[in-house]
């Protein structure tokens, strides 16, 4: 008999959870992210399963979705079954921030419930880090990566495998609305530092940014393949993550990658919030990568490939984590 489990939590990572698990791990999913009637319906689900993974959605928010939430997932560790955080960036501070809060509903409700709610479950968390930031919270966690979709990326890379552009360009991620974690500042600073690289930025039109130099294209949503094809280098400077998809993404089509958090065959950036010249920091890797493209001495990152391939494939991850999880 196939496993079950419910999948509860915002919309986007609750569709991309079940469809992995489905897919890699057999694994069948009755994901709820919304509180139409026939979502009321699919939480009432949750107690025909043992375990359900609530994930993106912190406890405690004061919002009629987030409180029918809460109070069903409190019914439902109450009853001995198994809920699991599954923390995925943003999450783990907001969570810190509620726990401190002053406010007299926060303490009559929010407080009280996000307290229990974590004492009573499971955690898992997207990145090494976030488990360090939840112990500080009271929860014992582990680190599951999200098994974000990578297999078009996995079979796509060997159509340009060991090959690079003709010129230097350096891609980043910065979304509108949230460009300061995201250093949009920083990295308008770094292009108008470096006018003989090209800096192309996606997932954001760069409403924030009043007078970009010329090197420094906007491109919104746009073919990520493509654009890593395009790309040298990857500059992921964010002031907070979890272990962020395009830093998979980039390494499987080989791309070297600039990141403000320790991973494999990446090169580690520091805090930006904690360096003194974290802007020059960031050129001095660019200009060091540049220097051996231009003379021809970088080679295409194919050990960086190889080793997310093994170790942090959508399939490998999804399987790891209902092995570990799912009953």
């Amino acid at each position: 008999m196939a496993k079950r489990v419910a999948v509860v939590g915002t919309y986007m990572w609750t569709r991309r959870l079940s469809a992995l698990l489905e897919k890699h791990a057999g694994v069948v999913c009755s994901p709820v992210s919304e509180v139409r009637l026939r979502d009321v319906v699919g939480l009432v689900g949750m107690f025909r399963v043992n375990t359900t993974i609530r994930v993106g959605f912190r406890p405690g928010q004061l919002r009629p979705r987030a409180l029918l939430l809460d109070l069903v997932c409190l019914f439902y560790v109450l009853l001995g079954k198994n809920l699991v955080f599954y923390w995925t960036g943003s999450d783990v501070p907001r969570t810190a921030g509620l726990l401190s809060s002053a406010g007299w509903f926060s303490r009559l409700w929010s407080v009280p419930i996000t307290r229990l709610l974590l004492r009573k479950s499971h955690h898992c968390a997207a990145a090494p880090w976030l488990v360090n930031e939840l112990d500080t919270l009271g929860c014992s966690a582990e680190s599951f990566p999200f098994p974000t979709p990578t297999e078009r990326f996995e079979s796509k890379s060997d159509e340009g495998h060991g090959s690079w552009p003709l010129g230097f360009t350096v891609l980043s991620y910065v979304p509108d609305h949230n460009y300061q974690n995201y250093c949009g500042d920083e990295i308008l600073a770094l292009a108008k530092r470096m006018p003989h690289l090209q800096f192309r930025i996606m997932g954001g039109e760069g409403k924030w940014c009043l007078n970009p130099p010329d090197n420094l294209l906007f491109l919104g949503w746009t073919d990520a393949f493509a654009e890593y094809k395009r790309c040298v280098v990857l500059l992921r400077a964010v002031r907070h993550d979890a272990l962020g998809g395009t830093v998979r993404e980039a390494l499987l089509c080989e791309r070297y990658v600039l990141y403000t958090y320790p991973h494999e065959f990446v090169e580690l950036l520091p805090s930006p919030d904690e360096s003194i010249d974290f802007i020059g920091a960031m050129e001095n890797k660019l200009d060091g990568l540049f220097g051996r493209f231009r003379d021809g001495q970088l080679s295409a990152n194919q050990e960086g490939s190889e080793w997310v391939k093994r170790n942090l494939s959508e399939q490998v991850l999804a399987r790891r984590l209902a092995s570990r999880w799912i009953e």
